[in-house]
């Protein structure tokens, strides 16, 4: 094979932010890769960032870097230099993936924060137990699938919550009350608005409503385009694609890898179902608060609640027991069904747009001077109180449903968990995150409304008010409104205490660290004591030395218990909002008197402050790489996963990354026929810029090493022997696989570590796409060069860097031993010490202590990826 394109779609692509282009450089002779052309033996390495993002530059280590492939907003780099040929920082090919441009491009407005709760259903969705693998009628019908029908149905009445916030922020509060409170007051600011007619307000709110819905509906279709719907070039691992002009199966036997499953990155079908049912849902919504906010119902009322009742119903259904992605996506039947999604979303909003226009002479004029009536419902829209109030009982209905099906999942199971291995929460972690995505959004949705109805007026609940509460100049708003904003102020409690557990936790840890905790068993399965790490010429280190390095480890240890603060705190959280709610429920008027005005008071405040600062942060983060490590780890771990359950939560950045990186490796390990370019430049001759087609060493740093565990399970066996893998500060074990056991568990370990090694016990010898060679289809992969080469098995293609520092990454297969190196050994793990050395320099300074960033300068990373190269 004589070589193939770096990309860009043509030998003399370039992109415009670059000083130059790759033809231009490779003419010169100044990509640095060139001067090992004529060493074909040599691999390729292809790194990939983490969630803080980087640059060609950083991940290279060199100054200059050149854009060689990929698609806007993500690159492909290689290091070129205007002087020609320079020294490398390892001898070998280097390229960089630079991804963090999709999260930037998603997070462009911070209006995504507001959506933060959908985001959670997602996670929820991933975090159940794993369910039986084999036989999709009997996962359609097991106790799994019903779990993810709950999920999807708490996950609709999130959007339903959302909605009701802005219905009763623009229909209540801003035309109702505010309406009526204001009639005749001249100078008021909006006394343009109070002299028109209730039925106009209305009209007009529900107006403003429908539009911030379906700006929603456009940011969901349009953020799918970019990501459920992205499609990288021929030669693609991904469903629906075809090679050589054969069609490919769709669905590969996944085993023990739930993520080999060619259609688990191609979720664009399934989440267009969702966001049609969810639309419906929103648009219903509306029409049954504008139909019921009247005591008295004719006809036209009675036929908008029931076509209103019907598109929910119809909703339900659908997204319930229809819309499941595990049966959608790649090359299934998408079109069954897609014609009722629509037609359901389109008839809503023909439905909504109908009773807008028939609005003037359905709803009855409010009473002039309603005031004076004794009845303080008649401040607010008839029914709506009621109908919050339903809602969050259904909400925590379906989050209890879930809880027990989750229960029932674990018992089910037998598989004992392995040691560091065992999930979140012992399993429970699903339900605890739905239940939050319940509380923060309550929380969000109540600081907003408490928040604007304090401008108009005195905010008060029906039941949750103060004593003597004087109705002229309120504004009546949900009691659960309330409840949530009393709930997060008396939750600071619970946070305090869990925080100074959490320091008891610390100066525990430090003592076994310093040795000071007596003879027991380790942490990880290894010796605690920092010296023990250390050669025996550093025994002696310096006491203070030791202790700071002991206390580095102990504050990164402390994120194994990240998973049992978050439960800790939501847990208290419903219990402080179930004692509100009970008393609005109950009609316990003044069953907090004297606090009743203040606890609310705080509530808003605390509420406000927490979105206030959720988007500074948001918008810091994406200009700054340091502040973005605040709030872009959380941010990076939920957008990772597709949306299953929730179409209208942040979008996947995995549903491009994945595929353009495994459409990466078909490229660069010749796995890929040449294409042929006709049209060169004027002048130059055909195919100036090639490269030789290697074995790839793919190397991952934090959620980069997630990504790569992604692409890895992505590729046919075919192209698995021309890679290795070199994972830096991976959440494998310690964050996805216990949170996340059913992709990312031990067994989904063993699996992958079995994809690179070729040496699971009793397996069918395979070829191709992973079927036996009896029958298999044709392999439609180019037979490997001969310079690209897989190592002998069973040694794992597979080393993973372990840093007892790190908060973040941990070790897969079991604590590396002290000092030992991977020459020596066949596994996966191996250490690399942080601070490298205990002994001051210079008798007085210690080596800095970089927890979980500067991987790719390590000496240690590099001798590591010099062993996998070497084989």
């Amino acid at each position: 094979m004589s070589g193939i394109s770096l990309g860009l779609q043509s030998p003399y692509g370039y992109d415009g932010d670059d000083l130059t282009s790759p033809a231009q450089a490779a003419r010169a002779g100044a990509l640095v890769d060139q001067q090992w052309e004529d060493e074909p033996d040599l691999p390729l390495e292809l790194r990939v960032h983490g969630v803080a993002g980087s640059t060609g530059s950083v991940m290279l280590e060199h100054p200059n870097v050149v854009k060689v492939a990929g698609s806007d907003p993500t690159a492909f780099y290689r290091r070129w230099s205007p002087d020609g040929v320079a020294r490398a920082s390892v001898p070998w090919p280097l390229e960089a993936y630079v991804w963090g441009g999709l999260t930037r491009r998603a997070l462009a407005s911070a209006s995504w924060l507001l959506l933060l709760p959908f985001m959670l259903y997602n996670i929820s969705y991933y975090m159940l137990p794993a369910g039986p693998a084999k036989g999709r009628a009997r996962r359609l019908r097991s106790v799994h699938a019903l779990a993810r029908v709950v999920i999807r149905l708490l996950a609709l009445a999130a959007t339903a919550q959302f909605v009701g916030s802005l219905v009763t922020l623009f229909l209540s509060t801003v035309a109702w009350q505010n309406g009526i409170a204001r009639l005749g007051v001249s100078w008021w600011w909006l006394s343009w608005y109070t002299e028109a007619s209730t039925a106009t307000r209305m009209s007009v709110a529900t107006v403003a409503v429908a539009v911030i819905i379906g700006g929603l509906w456009y940011a969901g279709a349009a953020t799918a385009g970019h990501y459920e719907a992205f499609c990288s070039g021929r030669g693609s691992y991904a469903p629906g694609v075809q090679v050589d002009g054969e069609n490919r199966r769709d669905r590969l036997p996944s085993g023990r890898l739930t993520l080999r499953d060619r259609g688990f990155w191609r979720g664009a079908a399934a989440a267009a179902r969702l966001r049609n049912t969810h639309i419906a849902v929103a648009f219903a919504t509306i029409s049954l608060a504008l139909a019921g906010c009247t005591e008295n119902f004719g006809l036209w009322q009675q036929i908008q609640i029931a076509v209103s009742a019907v598109i929910l119903a119809g909703a339900v259904l659908l997204a319930g027991f229809v819309a499941d992605r595990d049966t959608v996506g790649g090359n299934d039947d998408t079109a069954r069904f897609a014609t009722a999604f629509k037609a359901l979303a389109w008839t809503s909003a023909l439905v909504l747009a109908a009773w807008v226009v028939a609005s003037p002479w359905v709803i009855e004029q409010a009473p002039m001077n309603p005031l004076q009536a004794q009845d303080p419902l008649r401040h607010a829209p008839h029914g709506l109180l009621g109908a919050v109030t339903i809602l969050t009982v259904a909400q925590f209905g379906l989050a209890a449903v879930l809880l027990v099906l989750v229960a029932v999942l674990l018992r089910q199971s037998r598989e004992p968990s392995q040691p560091g291995w065992q999930p979140f929460l012992r399993g429970y972690a699903s339900p605890v995150i739905a239940l939050l995505g319940i509380l923060l959004g309550g929380v969000l949705t109540s600081a907003l409304n408490l928040s604007v109805a304090r401008i108009f007026g005195e905010p008060t609940g029906l039941a949750l008010h103060k004593e003597d509460v004087d109705w002229d100049g309120t504004i009546l708003l949900p009691d659960s409104m309330f409840a949530y904003s009393a709930a997060a102020v008396f939750n600071l409690v619970p946070m305090l205490i869990i925080g100074g557990l959490l320091y008891l936790r610390y100066r525990q840890l430090t003592k076994r660290f310093l040795g000071e905790a007596g003879p027991g068993p380790g942490l990880d399965g290894g010796p605690d004591p920092v010296i023990e790490w250390y050669p025996p010429s550093e025994q002696d280190a310096p006491r203070e030395a030791v202790r700071k390095v002991a206390k580095n480890w102990a504050l990164a240890s402390l994120t194994d218990h990240v998973a049992g603060v978050i439960a800790g705190v939501t847990v208290c959280w419903a219990l402080f909002f179930w004692a509100f709610e009970a008393f609005a429920i109950t009609h316990t008027t003044q069953a907090f008197p004297g606090i009743a005005g203040v606890v609310p008071t705080l509530g808003v405040f605390i509420g406000g402050l927490l979105a206030a600062s959720g988007v500074w942060l948001l918008r810091a983060q994406i200009r700054s790489p340091n502040a973005r490590k605040t709030i872009g780890i959380i941010w990076d771990v939920g957008t990772f996963w597709p949306r299953a359950v929730h179409p209208l939560a942040p979008p996947c950045y995995a549903e491009q990354a994945v595929p353009e990186l495994v459409d990466r490796i078909w490229v660069l390990t010749g796995a890929r026929k040449a294409e042929r370019h006709t049209t060169p430049v004027p002048g130059e001759v055909p195919g100036a810029i090639q490269v030789m087609p290697r074995h790839v060493l793919l190397t991952g740093y934090s959620q980069g090493t997630v990504i790569s565990v992604a692409v890895v399970a992505q590729l046919p066996e075919d192209v698995l022997g021309r890679v290795s893998l070199l994972t830096l500060a991976a959440p494998l074990r310690r964050l996805y696989g216990r949170a996340f056991p059913a992709y990312f568990g031990y067994q989904a370990a063993l699996a992958l570590r079995d994809l690179l090694s070729d040496s699971e016990p009793g397996r069918t010898p395979t070829t191709g796409q992973g079927l036996p060679s009896a029958e298999r289809e044709p392999s439609e992969i180019e037979p490997a060069p001969e310079n690209v080469k897989a190592p002998e098995p069973p040694r794992p293609r597979w080393r993973n860097v372990v840093r007892r520092s790190d908060y973040i990454g941990g070790w897969v297969f079991g604590l590396p031993k002290p000092l030992q190196r991977p020459s020596a050994c066949g596994e996966v793990d191996v250490i690399s010490l942080d601070p490298p050395s205990l002994e001051p320099e210079h008798g007085a300074v210690l080596a800095p202590t970089h927890f979980h960033s500067s991987f790719w300068q390590d000496p240690v990373v590099i001798m590591h990826a010099r062993e996998l190269a070497g084989r």
